[in-house]
């Protein structure tokens, strides 16, 4: 059939995934027709200028699926086919996917069933239908179909539903929350064609038959209680809450007063990123905390610790690393990185860690280039290229492995730069809250336990988990969607990454726990963190491109903290440090029109 006017590529896409029933009503040497008696897209019956029901459409028969099912099938006159459709040169062609001995009915209707995934049941669905704002897959079928009036899932059929779509054509939630169930039984029985499990098609009188049943005879569905699924077993701990122990006894007495969340944050973060930025308001103690923090690991400043101050002048990857003279040399850059990425190398053992202090003083996407996309790679991809000289003492590239910890400092005025979307997408921002005056001294002035001091260099490596056993809960990734969606609305591009939601899981995946087993921080305010830290960074600019997106009072589609208030958010967090961070930007664009 000659389409009369042109598709939507996404449509096209999504047409690849639809199927129908029908019977073959024409046939000559080259080409059939089959009339589809099941409901087609509104989007084709209009492109290809279709009227009537049902609708009539073309194949050829060289195609050589189509020339095996029509072969196989002892009487085209009385057999049911399922299709699908394809596209190609202004056409839509008929792909015949297999066709069996039944006498056709008038019409046909379609019942779609949804997915559950590994370890997932019946009562977790009817959860999702009670709770209304959390979504399922139905991954047959199309919203482009209209709304399903009944659903089946395990024995069970649903009706008086309100379905819609979501974000995307096959995600759907529950509007109404008013659904009711009916038990069916010999529901094989009733179905024609049944395609994976995931999609029926009934007879129109079964069909009929059944929604009648279910609206007279269903019973309301009523919040069923499901029993979370228990955490996943850490990565191995020993130690791990020992050293948060040594590290807040070791920050205190430097004379620094931090959050112990804000340390416990830090840490989690420098265990799941290869990079962690550290932010703040001056003089709250950033660089001071990192020295600690190195200290209490057992780095020694200038053998497993490098300190770079970063200058303004930096401008290239060669100000950090070297570059190579006309006469065949390497000339080493007097910041010492490249001897001391080559003493990690040869000690894969040992723990390092690189601080860049005051990194935004310069444009960091300028000399910090070659690591942005290395640091992603696997451990032995991630090869630093040093120079391309033959007769160098100095290697021409050095690996650099999981036991090195790159850390950096920013602050946030007229004399630092603005870190980059690119570069914001690969990191954890983490910014030190300060803590009131009198309970800082309070705490100070209190009577502390002394622990001998320990190195826990050896033990880093054990409390990092790397496997992807632990997993986000269908409310996280619900939300991580809608925030996505939420940022795509106002700019193309930003959003939320496959990039940071791996590292949001890994995150997660990672929280420290004290030798009872119990989380250190709480996986609510981990993923409030997360928000914080891996999203709402990359949120900054003019007024007129930033109020619709912090603004209080807004749509929940369009403001971040309407959504983030919402009760698929609360369900997952209060985001107490999420709005926080909305708000602080929203006042300063009330100050100065820019959000920084």
């Amino acid at each position: 059939m000659k389409l009369q006017r042109t598709l939507h590529p996404n449509v096209l896409k999504r047409l690849h995934h639809l199927v129908f029933v029908g019977n073959i009503v024409e046939t000559n040497e080259k080409s059939f027709r089959i009339q589809c008696l099941s409901p087609i897209p509104k989007l084709i019956t209009e492109a290809i200028a279709a009227e009537g029901n049902p609708v009539r459409l073309s194949g050829l028969r060289s195609l050589p699926q189509n020339e095996k099912v029509l072969r196989d099938a002892a009487d085209l006159k009385a057999s049911l086919f399922l299709f699908r459709l394809r596209h190609g040169n202004k056409h839509l062609y008929v792909e015949l996917i297999a066709g069996k001995a039944e006498e056709a009915a008038s019409f046909y209707e379609i019942v779609p069933a949804p997915y559950l995934g590994v370890g997932q049941t019946r009562e977790m669905l009817e959860r999702k239908l009670c709770k209304g704002y959390v979504s399922f897959l139905l991954p047959r079928y199309s919203s482009d179909l209209g709304m399903p009036e009944l659903m089946y899932c395990q024995g069970r059929l649903y009706g008086r539903l309100s379905l819609k779509s979501t974000v995307s054509s096959i995600m759907y939630r529950e509007q109404h929350r008013n659904v009711v169930y009916y038990d069916i039984e010999d529901w094989d029985a009733y179905v024609s064609w049944n395609v994976d499990d995931a999609l029926y098609f009934i007879q129109k009188d079964h069909y009929d038959m059944m929604r009648e049943e279910t609206e007279k005879q269903g019973e309301r569905l009523i919040m069923p209680d499901v029993k979370q699924r228990a955490p996943a077993e850490g990565a191995d701990t020993h130690g791990e809450a020992a050293f948060l122990r040594q590290l807040q006894l070791q920050t205190r007495e430097k004379g620094l007063y931090l959050e112990l969340t804000d340390m416990i944050n830090f840490h989690t973060c420098v265990k799941t990123g290869r990079i962690t930025i550290v932010g703040g308001m001056p003089g709250i103690g950033k660089s001071k905390f990192v020295k600690v923090y190195a200290e209490a690991m057992g780095l020694r400043h200038g053998r497993e610790l490098l300190w770079l101050p970063i200058s303004p002048s930096f401008q290239e990857p060669q100000d950090l690393l070297g570059y190579g003279h006309p006469n065949g040399s390497f000339i080493q850059s007097e910041t010492g990185l490249v001897p001391f990425l080559l003493e990690a190398e040869r000690h894969p053992e040992q723990l390092y860690m690189v601080v860049f202090d005051e990194m935004n003083i310069s444009h960091v996407e300028h000399w910090f280039t070659p690591f942005l996309s290395l640091l992603e790679l696997e451990p032995e991809a991630r090869m630093l290229k040093l120079h391309a000289l033959a007769d160098s003492e100095v290697p021409q590239q050095v690996t650099i492995g999981n036991n090195v910890i790159f850390v950096g400092t920013v602050n946030f005025d007229e004399t630092t730069k603005e870190l980059s979307d690119r570069l914001l997408d690969r990191v954890n921002m983490v910014t030190f809250e300060k803590p009131p005056f009198r309970e800082a001294f309070v705490t100070a002035g209190a009577r502390r336990e002394t622990e001998p001091l320990r190195s826990f260099n050896g033990l880093f490596a054990q409390w990092s988990r790397t496997d992807d056993s632990l997993s986000f809960t269908e409310e996280e990734l619900e939300l991580l969607d809608a925030l996505h969606a939420c940022l795509q609305k106002h700019d193309a591009a930003k959003g939320v990454s496959f990039r940071a939601a791996a590292a949001i899981g890994s995150y997660l995946a990672n929280l420290p726990k004290d030798e009872d087993g119990n989380w250190l921080i709480s996986r609510e305010e981990a993923f409030d963190l997360q928000v914080k830290q891996r999203i709402l960074t990359k949120i900054r600019g003019l007024e007129h491109a930033v109020a619709p997106l912090v603004q209080e009072r807004g749509r929940r589609e369009e403001s971040l903290p309407e959504l983030l208030q919402s009760p698929l958010a609360q369900d997952v967090s209060t985001f107490t440090h999420s709005l926080a961070l909305l708000r602080q930007k929203a006042r300063e664009l009330e100050l100065y029109g820019y959000a920084k």
